[in-house]
C-alpha cells in the first residue's frame, strides 16, 4: 500500500511529460524562481502563489529525478518513446513541487506543482489548450486509466488559463488533478493541483486563489 500511494504521488509529474520540441533562445535569463516556506515567486514568468507553511517542498534536482522515473515507467520497453521523453525531461523547467506529505511518507494528499516547457509553434503548440491536448494524447497512448473532462478557459490570478480536469482510480482512492496551462514567452507554463477528497480540494482551492500574475 505504501508503494502504491507513493506511486500515486509521482503521477502528479507524469502528465506534464509532453512530446513537443524545443525552439529558439530566450531574450532574458530564465529563472527557476524562489521557494520559501509557504510561498513561491518567479519574476521571469511574473508568477507567485502561497501554500501552507507546514507543507513539504522539493528542490529542482528532486523534481527532475521524479520526472525521469515517471518517464521510464511510461516508456517501458519502447526505446523511441523513451528517447523522446528523455528530451522532454531535459527541456522542462522544474519550478515548484509542494505537498502536504513527503513523497516517502506513503500518504496520498494534496499537492501543487508548477513546471514550464519550451514549446514550438511548428509542433502546433500555440496555446495552453494545445499543450493540454498533447498531454492528454500522451497519457491515452500510455494506457493510464485517466478520465478527462472537457478543457475550459478560466481566470487564474487575473490571467486566462486553459484548464483540464483528470481523475484516476486506485482501489478505493480517487486522485483528482486540475491542470492549468498558458503560453508565456515561448514556454508552456503549467500549474497542477492534486487532491483526493473534498477536504484536500479546499486546500488546493486556497492555493489557486492565492495565485498572482504580474
Amino acid at each position: 500500500m505504501k508503494s502504491k500511494k507513493k506511486g500515486l504521488l509521482s503521477i502528479v509529474m507524469v502528465l506534464v511529460l509532453v512530446l513537443v520540441t524545443a525552439c529558439g533562445g530566450e531574450k532574458k535569463e530564465v529563472s527557476l524562481g524562489i521557494t520559501e516556506s509557504g510561498s513561491y515567486t518567479n519574476d521571469y514568468f511574473g508568477f507567485s502563489l502561497t501554500f501552507p507553511k507546514e507543507w513539504v517542498y522539493q528542490n529542482a534536482d528532486q523534481m527532475r529525478e521524479l520526472m525521469a522515473a515517471s518517464a521510464g515507467a511510461i516508456a517501458g520497453d519502447d526505446k523511441a518513446k523513451g528517447k523522446m521523453l528523455d528530451l522532454t525531461v531535459a527541456k522542462t523547467l522544474n519550478l515548484l513541487m509542494a505537498s502536504k506529505f513527503s513523497l516517502d511518507s506513503g500518504k496520498a494528499g494534496p499537492s501543487a506543482v508548477a513546471v514550464a516547457e519550451k514549446v514550438s509553434m511548428l509542433q502546433g503548440i500555440k496555446s495552453g489548450k494545445d499543450y493540454l491536448e498533447a498531454s492528454k494524447k500522451l497519457m491515452t497512448d500510455s494506457k493510464l486509466p485517466y478520465k478527462y473532462k472537457e478543457i475550459t478557459t478560466v481566470k487564474v490570478g487575473g490571467k486566462d488559463m486553459d484548464m483540464m480536469e483528470a481523475t484516476i482510480e486506485a482501489g478505493d482512492l480517487i486522485v483528482s488533478q486540475d491542470y492549468y496551462s498558458t503560453i508565456i514567452d515561448g514556454y508552456a507554463f503549467n500549474l497542477i493541483l492534486t487532491y483526493t477528497d473534498d477536504e484536500s480540494k479546499v486546500e488546493t482551492d486556497k492555493i489557486l486563489q492565492s495565485v498572482k500574475f504580474k
